[in-house]
């Protein structure tokens, strides 16, 4: 089982790895760490959909409230498990 401050790091750092915006080492620390963490890479795989939906639409990047409001939404979802 990943030790919590693992987990901790990989979602606060999500974007970034998705993003590919991460020095190597960590995006290769990060991506081991999802593929041993089944919670991680849940978390992962919805934001990689997230991503491509908001790029479909045509844009880059997800408008600034519409990020503010999923981040406070998995924020308040982190808390609650």
């Amino acid at each position: 089982m990943a030790h919590k401050a693992e987990c901790e790091e990989a979602l606060d750092r999500l974007f970034e790895y998705i993003d590919n915006e991460l020095p190597d080492d960590e995006l290769i620390r990060i991506g081991e760490h999802l593929k041993s963490c089944p919670p991680c890479e849940a978390e992962h795989k919805i934001n990689e959909k997230i991503k491509r939906m908001v790029h479909s639409t045509g844009g880059e990047v997800a408008p600034g409230d519409l990020r503010s409001r999923v981040l406070a939404t998995i924020r308040e979802a982190r808390t609650v498990e």
